[in-house]
């Protein structure tokens, strides 16, 4: 038994989730906690609290009362029960300007915000927050340097470190990081975050930068034909460039292949370069032939 009476008290739903989450149609009735970061908060109109740049945070308020939500209440009706005639178990002040008021019906919820003329709708104070992202927990070991200090390397992208408060404040001589800072803190990011939907494209950069070559497709840097590839463009009829044939024997030489490229020779392209020549040349009289029965 008494065992049981500890999992009752371990288990049992706060008077919030009966509230948001409850089966029964009910209403609750939120005030702004007492504190420094709520002092300017209190009885200000939604316009001027929007105007100051503030938002209606649930974290800010307290659950003050909750009361079963019949047909016959009304948002109107709760403002003048809270003014007029406060139910004995409520303990919090009459219900005013910046107080919120909660309408849990049909298992939904709305939140109204006590405005200096009626309610105003704040979908955003039912809003379940996401955990913030904090840099120090997620450092990845690394550190950088740059003219400005030194920098623990954190693995959030730019734009989680804004939503954290943070703001560019410089960038490394590299361009690799950005250097964002709270005014207090600072801390080093990757200036372009890998990508995430193919996790081989970041290496992919990588290689290929060195080696240019590590999916088959060359991406970055054109490439010096080879001799054969030369060769091959002759046959086809090609007009083949004499830097192109000293520069692929270069590279065929430098590569390990000079001997067989030296052997070779490839006559049939020196062949080829000749004939052209000649074919060009041929041309010329013609071109002058017809030129001077133009002149006749």
């Amino acid at each position: 038994m008494y065992f049981s009476y500890i999992l009752i008290i371990l288990f049992a739903p706060t008077k919030e989730a009966l509230l948001l989450y409850g089966k029964e149609d009910s209403y609750g009735i939120y005030q702004l906690a007492r504190g420094d970061t709520t002092r300017n908060l209190h009885f200000e109109p939604y316009d001027r609290l929007q105007a100051a740049g503030h938002t209606v945070d649930r974290a800010n308020y307290e659950l003050i009362y909750t009361a079963p939500l019949t047909a016959d209440i009304t948002l109107n009706s709760i403002w003048e029960k809270f003014n007029i005639d406060h139910p004995k178990d409520f303990k919090g002040h009459s219900l005013s300007i910046s107080d919120i008021v909660v309408l849990h019906q049909n298992g939904g919820n709305t939140a109204h915000y006590v405005d200096s003329i009626g309610f105003q709708n704040v979908p955003e104070f039912l809003q379940e927050k996401q955990p913030q992202l904090i840099p120090d927990e997620h450092l990845t070991g690394e550190q950088i340097r740059t003219p400005r200090g030194s920098f623990y390397v954190s693995d959030m992208s730019v734009e989680q470190m804004k939503e954290a408060g943070y703001g560019l404040h410089h960038q490394s001589d590299d361009g690799k990081y950005l250097i964002m800072g709270n005014g207090t803190r600072a801390f080093a990011v990757a200036a372009e975050q890998p990508d995430k939907a193919n996790p081989l494209k970041h290496i992919e950069d990588t290689i290929e930068q060195n080696d240019n070559n590590f999916d088959g497709i060359i991406n970055n840097t054109p490439q010096t034909p080879t001799v054969d590839a030369l060769e091959q463009k002759a046959k086809a009829g090609e007009v083949i460039s004499l830097v192109d044939l000293a520069e692929a024997i270069k590279t065929d030489r430098e590569n390990g292949r000079g001997k067989k490229a030296a052997a070779k020779e490839k006559p049939s392209i020196r062949a080829q370069l000749k004939a052209d020549k000649e074919r060009a040349g041929k041309k010329k009289p013609t071109k002058q032939k017809s030129q001077d029965l133009e002149r006749s």
